[in-house]
């Protein structure tokens, strides 16, 4: 998971300069305002572009939820499988053997592809 590349793009709110420009006057924008949790009554110049984060480059909300959607359903995975295997253990369910081969399988499948150096690219 080292070797995660961002593709950014040219920020078209602040033209590439980080800095958020969008109001009359060259001052900072409502929205920039906001971003910076500011009082909206004033007027602010020079504050860094709230899409970007002051970079001049932004990277599309879809890329960053694609980067994000993997390790998180691995994640809740494991976990719901190791809470229903813990449930089943403790009300001694007779069927426990048989869900443990299945969760132990699957959680092992997810740890060794985390945390294998076959998927890593180096």
């Amino acid at each position: 998971m080292d070797n995660i590349k961002a593709n950014l793009h040219a920020c078209k709110h602040c033209n590439e300069t980080g800095t958020c420009t969008s109001n009359e006057n060259e001052s900072s924008c409502a929205a920039c305002i906001k971003y910076h949790e500011l009082k909206k009554s004033k007027t602010y110049t020079g504050l860094a572009c709230g899409t970007c984060g002051g970079l001049g480059k932004s990277e599309p909300m879809t890329e960053r939820l694609n980067k994000r959607v993997k390790p998180l359903l691995a994640l809740s995975i494991v976990l719901c499988l190791m809470i229903c295997t813990t449930v089943l253990a403790f009300t001694k369910n007779p069927h426990f053997s048989t869900f443990l081969a299945f969760s132990a399988t699957l959680i092992g499948s997810v740890t060794t592809f985390y945390f294998s150096n076959a998927n890593k690219n180096t």
